[in-house]
């Protein structure tokens, strides 16, 4: 008994967690669209943390996501939901994308170390 006790607060905290945010689009937002890399020269070689974003897809070296819906939060982050696949496996996920620098930076959080991506031109 005395072990549910402990629980109880996490619980309780748990609870008091805000809902995230609603997808209430269906393409990715203009101002994330475009290819995105750490330097210029991996802007012209294609970098390891490269990422190319579309209205419709969110496309990583070794993976992409096919856009099911977005969910902005605030002028600058959007979560992105969809299908992910790579090719060793497929799922359903989310990936949230931030805007920094007036929009010429682009973090990608996805449970990884965050490593800011420049606008290639």
């Amino acid at each position: 008994m005395h072990g549910l006790a402990c629980l109880v607060p996490v619980l309780l905290l748990a609870a008091c967690d805000p809902p995230p945010p609603t997808a209430t689009l269906r393409e990715v937002p203009a101002k994330f669209v475009g290819r995105w890399d750490r330097t210029l020269e991996e802007c012209r070689t294609g970098g390891p943390l490269s990422v190319r974003v579309t209205a419709s897809e969110v496309m990583f070296p070794d993976s992409r996501i096919a856009v099911t819906g977005v969910a902005p939060d605030g002028a600058n982050a959007a979560r992105v939901d969809g299908h992910f696949a790579s090719e060793v496996a497929e799922w359903d996920g989310s990936v949230r994308l931030e805007l920094a620098d007036g929009g010429k930076e682009l973090n990608v959080v996805n449970g990884t170390p965050v490593s800011p991506r420049m606008k290639c031109p």
